[in-house]
């Protein structure tokens, strides 16, 4: 009977190693059958191997469809499982598994913490185990260089992981990798080099394990490109196919962000149905992303305080140890609520720099002249007031994005001398001609970023270009000088305006 009993378990994990081998497969193309197959092994199964890669399916599997508390879950219990086991490489696998979605969900700080733990713990390690730690390593590096916009370095530590990841060979981390790298490639690379990247990504979406997750990313950034060129058909075209993909995996969040980049398009094409269509079924959305997000950060928190408190009372003997491990806790709270205070802080400041700035161009302030013109220059008031109506031609055109625009330049073209254009800049403006010439650039590119949300997906040097700097460091300078706040801080607030219920660029407007 022991015989018996010994090969029906053996045979039975055969079939459930083979049944998650098959989830596997169609993890990116059936995320809901890969879950029915991971939870059907989680009920049975009682291989600890076995029951980690169901959870990690499902971790990922949520993460496709945009379920980001079920995943969330999925991966605390795997980290759970993995703890319990003291197996390092379990550990190495439960934590890899967390770090992409703790990232997105705003927790870098956690998952940097979940790696640095784990890490402690591999003391040990088998060569599989230490490419897992060089590509969590790169990993965490690569999602905190994207967080401060450092695109080219972000590119460089993604490509690392990819290749660690590769190696393993462990095929979620390794499209989870592919994924932000063609996020980031448009953003680095000219429209014709990031089409031309995305093109050979999407050609190994089909064939024997097709990769429709993929595909639906890469055919939205695809859809951007086209956008840029004024290709609308073909944008149109792109974000509808992706956004149906994002509608069968039913995640909510890429079809907020594809939703959005139609609407873009139809605003292009003045097709004002399409576009509030769109914006509608944004706003909606987008509220629902937002809650899903809140319940899985409270979710991991839950996690984090249950696991925190567990271990303290397993500690409570070791006196001395449970003191040390308390004290660093509430020093990383303290911590961790000093940073976020100061943050908090500093974007409060910000904002309230953001509105104050539309505030003035709704309502400009009585313009106070440099100096009252000259008596000795005598301009006629004829002439003095030909040349504020040319000046307010001037301002209606783009002359002023030239790079070569001066005073001279601008005097010629308005048929004058530069001392009456100087003084009459000076009388009628209330600044001298540079300070003249650098806020109407400015207020262009703000425009701009208003009046077309491709413009926020820019880099700062683009935009110096557009608006007639000739350096990113001026552009960023007056920039400040003219807002308050740097230009890529002002992005940044421009973005999260959209999810309010009345958006500034909309106030303006």
């Amino acid at each position: 009977m022991l015989f018996f009993t010994l090969n029906a378990i053996g045979q039975n994990d055969g079939d459930y190693a083979e049944m998650l081998l098959n989830a596997e497969t169609i993890l990116y193309t059936q995320p809901d059958e890969s879950i029915k197959i991971a939870n059907h092994v989680l009920q049975n199964s009682e291989n600890s191997n076995q029951l980690l890669k169901a959870y990690l399916l499902n971790t990922t599997a949520y993460y496709l469809k945009g379920a980001f508390e079920d995943a969330v879950k999925a991966g605390v219990e795997a980290k759970i499982l993995a703890e319990a086991s003291t197996n390092v490489s379990m550990q190495l696998q439960a934590t890899m598994a967390s770090i992409p979605i703790l990232n997105h969900l705003g927790l870098d700080i956690v998952a940097q913490q979940y790696y640095k733990n784990t890490k402690v713990l591999a003391t040990t390690l088998t060569q599989v185990d230490s490419l897992y730690l060089k590509g969590g390593n790169a990993l965490v590096q690569a999602y905190q260089a994207s967080e401060k916009d450092k695109w080219q370095e972000a590119f460089t530590y993604f490509e690392q992981a990819n290749s660690f990841f590769k190696n393993i060979p462990d095929p979620v981390l390794v499209n989870e990798t592919i994924v932000s790298i063609a996020e980031i490639y448009p953003k680095l690379y000219s429209v014709d080099t990031a089409q031309a990247h995305l093109n050979t990504i999407l050609e190994t979406t089909g064939g024997q394990q097709p990769n429709n997750y993929l595909k639906m990313v890469v055919l939205n950034k695809m859809g951007e490109l086209f956008f840029l060129r004024q290709e609308y058909a073909k944008a149109i075209e792109s974000y509808q196919t992706a956004l149906q993909i994002a509608k069968l995996f039913e995640n909510i969040t890429y079809q907020s962000q594809i939703s959005e980049n139609l609407s873009s398009v139809y605003l292009a094409l003045k097709n004002t149905s399409q576009f509030y269509s769109y914006k509608k079924n944004v706003q909606q959305l987008d509220d629902e992303v937002e809650t899903a997000e809140e319940q899985a950060v409270n979710a991991i928190y839950n996690y984090v305080n249950k696991n925190n408190t567990a271990k303290r009372d397993i500690l409570k003997l070791k006196f001395t140890k449970n003191m040390l491990i308390s004290s660093a806790f509430l020093a990383l709270i303290i911590l961790i609520w000093l940073l976020l205070r100061f943050r908090y802080r500093r974007r409060a400041k910000q904002y309230n720099r953001f509105l104050t700035f539309f505030e003035n161009r709704k309502n400009p302030v009585e313009i106070v002249p440099i100096k009252e013109v000259s008596k000795g220059l005598n301009i006629p008031q004829e002439t003095e007031n030909a040349l504020v109506n040319k000046l307010a031609q001037f301002e209606k055109s783009k002359q002023f994005t030239k790079q070569d625009m001066s005073l001279a330049l601008l005097a010629a073209n308005l048929d004058t001398n530069t001392k009456y254009l100087s003084e009459v800049i000076n009388s009628h403006k209330g600044k001298n001609f540079n300070s003249y010439i650098n806020e109407l650039r400015i207020n262009y590119i703000i425009d701009k970023l208003k009046s077309n949300r491709t413009y926020l997906q820019y880099k700062i040097s683009y935009l110096a270009e557009e608006s007639g700097f000739s350096s990113h460091s001026s552009f960023a300078t007056v920039f400040k000088a003219v807002t308050g706040i740097s230009p890529t801080v002002f992005i940044d607030l421009l973005k999260s305006s959209k999810k309010s219920s009345k958006p500034v660029y909309e106030e303006v407007e």
